[in-house]
């Protein structure tokens, strides 16, 4: 196994890129579509979409077709371009958002009325909205219908579990079990027989038979998860399994025919491993068939206020500041770290914004940001709770574990009002 210049003949769908989609930009009764390129907007004639404002410059901003999203630049405008509520010279705004040009709102949509947005938006319980997501759903359709094996990659709470079961979901597999099996969780001195099984006496401890996941998970899927941090005396194993589709538990003579799809997940890719010695070439081969990328939750920006209302229930309707709040936020913790924080805000806790700040402008205050989130968010918790209990109050105070006195001071703080 060579530990440079490693390469392998691996079906990377990550690298197949989908036609970019068109955008209407609107702004009141006027409208341009731009389905290529780039977009001049202002009060000139000459522009594509001409503004019938005075505080627009001439040429006041270019708008760049990207995957799932326009780059918007200021041209050297007299009043500038504003994004969330925040002066920028270049910014990529998602789909859906919009940007001020002087005092005109200048709002970025599909051509479409949403609907084909819609169907692909809750995809067997992925959330699909945004362009970079719907490109791996895209993936996700077509690698489901074989059984070969998948590599999910992604940063820590992207979601690559929540695309392992929606491709399990989508596959001819999906009446059976899909089992999860954590490579680096696992105690090691017992490993193998959480994989494999054992029969009864074949070790210390060892009263009963049992099966492993690879055995549950027959007729289904099972997730390596973390798969290239396995152990290596363990891979030889993993990979005989592979190549022959049967195990022997522990302690047994008999071997058992099994059928399984493999997904695993890695957070680097598996090549480094191989390259470091922590991963067999010949294991990643079988294993690696096919790699898709999944997204961070800050290159899929659309999808942030759908996964929030998600997470927050039925119950709670997200306001616009809200959204456009969170929207902000470069969630280095992904969907994970989205989720911890709409439950927090739901319990009227604390709020505990990301380390790192807001995307939307380098000159953007961080505690002005992380005070506008904590804020809408709250504001909509609360109102939700109110609602809830016919604005009892002492009842709101006791689900919130809170004293009556702050929730008054809350109350007055986000000017609620009883309808």
């Amino acid at each position: 196994m060579s530990r440079t210049n490693f390469t392998g003949p691996t079906q990377s769908l990550s690298a197949d890129a989908l036609p970019l989609e068109p955008v209407v930009l609107e702004a009141g009764a006027r409208t341009f579509r731009l389905e290529q390129g780039m977009a001049l907007v202002g009060s000139s004639s000459r522009c594509d979409l001409t503004l019938d404002d005075r505080t627009v410059s001439g040429r006041h901003a270019s708008f760049e077709l990207l995957p799932g999203a326009v780059r918007v630049r200021d041209l050297g405008s007299k009043n500038g371009v504003r994004f969330l509520g925040a002066q920028v010279e270049s910014v990529v705004v998602p789909i859906g958002a919009s940007v001020t040009l002087g005092k005109t709102l200048v709002q970025l949509r599909r051509p479409s009325d949403g609907a084909a947005a819609d169907a692909t938006e809750d995809w067997h319980g992925l959330v699909a909205r945004s362009f970079a997501m719907r490109q791996l759903v895209w993936r996700l359709e077509r690698t489901a219908k074989s059984d070969v094996a998948v590599v999910l990659r992604g940063p820590t709470g992207a979601g690559k579990e929540a695309a392992a079961r929606a491709l399990h979901a989508a596959s001819p597999r999906a009446a059976g079990p899909f089992v999860v099996f954590d490579c680096a969780g696992a105690r090691g001195d017992l490993l193998e027989s959480e994989l494999f099984g054992h029969v009864k006496g074949a070790f210390t401890g060892a009263v009963q038979a049992k099966a492993g996941v690879l055995e549950v998970a027959h007729g289904g899927t099972v997730l390596l998860d973390n798969v290239d941090q396995m152990p290596m005396e363990l891979q030889p194993k993993l990979l005989r399994f592979l190549e022959e589709h049967t195990l022997r538990r522990i302690g047994d003579t008999k071997t058992k025919q099994v059928d399984v799809r493999v997904v695993s997940t890695t957070q680097q890719g598996l090549e480094r491993a191989v390259e470091q010695r922590q991963l067999r070439e010949d294991l990643f081969y079988r294993l690696a068939a096919v790699v898709l990328d999944v997204p961070a939750l800050n290159q899929r920006r659309e999808d942030i206020a759908p996964l929030a209302r998600r997470f927050a229930g039925e119950q709670v309707t997200l306001s616009a500041s809200t959204v456009a709040a969170l929207e902000a936020h470069p969630w280095p913790g992904n969907a994970r770290e989205l989720r911890h924080a709409v439950e927090r805000n739901l319990t009227l806790g604390s709020w505990e914004a990301p380390a790192a700040g807001p995307a939307v402008s380098a000159g953007t205050d961080l505690k002005a940001a992380r005070e506008r989130v904590s804020g809408a968010f709250e504001a909509d918790a609360l109102k939700a709770l109110l609602e809830k209990h016919r604005w009892n109050v002492a009842a709101v105070a006791r689900e919130a574990k809170m004293a009556r006195s702050h929730l008054y001071t809350l109350i007055q703080k986000h000017g609620l009002k009883r309808k």
